[in-house]
């Protein structure tokens, strides 16, 4: 049995793209006889855990998921690139999947050369690592190894807003305005401190709650959120599937709505991940907007409908995203169990 940790594990956030990241994680490693004996959680320091660095002596594999954690340098990128000389020191194959590369500098640069395989999650980031002489494999985001039940009936347009709270009320906005259903992708507690951070996420200045309009359309939008939320990711992609089409901001809606072929718009986001994925999926480059305000009526009613050859691209996408997803955690296993 080859023993593998994982580093950035995202099920904290309660959010059923990241669940099904590390579920994809965890079959395809068993698939080829790796067993995940230790996750440590994202938003916390790796080196902290005293439990999980115990693991990680222990184990053969040492894998990261990036997802979108590595980027502008941020200090919680920066955290997961430190385990690839940590555990290089300690003879252990190392691998980062699935990964967003953006705007990172020297140091960073330098903690990935540790690694022994690399896998981007889109074009742009692969890029812009090739600019640094840096080579790595293009697989699309884990979660798109999902396939979500087919619906024979579509009907409705669905919103799944975005991570970033302005972006997020923008859309619902014009959810209220069209008309449409909100099909939230996280999976919120119930509990009045959720409740404020929602509020307060919609925008982030101190005021403005104090202001009617805002106040009204941000409880709105919290209410939707929380009333309207899907308690298992199944019946998420499922509400995905039997839509019309999905407007959204969320990169793992957008996966989702790709890997049941649902018709989409989307919303750039905070880095250049969804529309470099859109881009690699073969999917045409007006359905991807720059801000909410962009979309009205006439948009929604074209974007139901594949324009010719993206439905053949996009099939295309799957089959062979889905194979090397394979493929790449087979050669992880071959070479945690070739002789050192």
């Amino acid at each position: 049995m080859i023993k593998a940790v994982l580093l950035n594990d995202t099920r904290v956030d309660r959010h059923h793209g990241c669940t099904t990241v590390v579920e994809t994680i965890t079959t395809l490693c068993a698939a080829n006889g790796m067993t995940l004996t230790a996750t440590a959680p994202a938003h916390a320091d790796w080196r902290d855990n005293d439990a999980f660095r115990a693991h990680l002596e222990e184990a053969d594999v040492v894998l990261v998921n990036g997802e979108g954690t590595i980027h502008h340098d941020r200090p919680a990128g920066l955290r997961l690139l430190e385990v690839g000389p940590y555990a290089k020191e300690r003879g252990k194959i190392t691998a980062l999947l699935n990964s967003t590369w953006q705007a990172n500098g020297e140091k960073a640069l330098e903690q990935l050369s540790r690694f022994d395989l690399i896998s981007l999650r889109e074009s742009a980031s692969e890029a812009e690592l090739a600019a640094h002489g840096v080579i790595a494999r293009r697989i699309p985001d884990l979660a798109l190894y999902h396939a979500p039940d087919k619906s024979r009936v579509r009907k409705d347009v669905g919103f799944a807003e975005s991570v970033e709270g302005t972006k997020a009320l923008a859309l619902y906005r014009q959810m209220w305005t069209h008309g449409g259903r909100a099909i939230p992708i996280m999976r919120l507690p119930y509990d009045p401190l959720t409740a404020l951070r929602w509020l307060k996420r919609y925008d982030p200045s101190v005021l403005a709650l104090a202001k009617p309009p805002h106040l009204f359309a941000a409880l709105r939008a919290t209410i939707t959120d929380l009333t309207r939320q899907f308690a298992d990711r199944d019946t998420y992609t499922r509400e995905v599937a039997a839509s019309e089409l999905l407007v959204t901001g969320r990169f793992h809606a957008m996966i989702f709505a790709l890997s049941s072929k649902t018709p989409l718009l989307a919303l750039r986001s905070n880095t250049h991940k969804i529309e470099a994925t859109m881009a690699d999926a073969g999917l045409a480059d007006w359905r991807v907007v720059d801000s909410a305000e962009a979309i009205d009526a006439a948009l929604l009613e074209r974007a139901k409908y594949w324009e010719s050859g993206e439905e053949k691209a996009l099939d295309a996408y799957l089959a062979s995203g889905r194979a090397n997803m394979e493929q790449l955690f087979a050669d992880i296993a071959a070479k945690a169990a070739a002789p050192v």
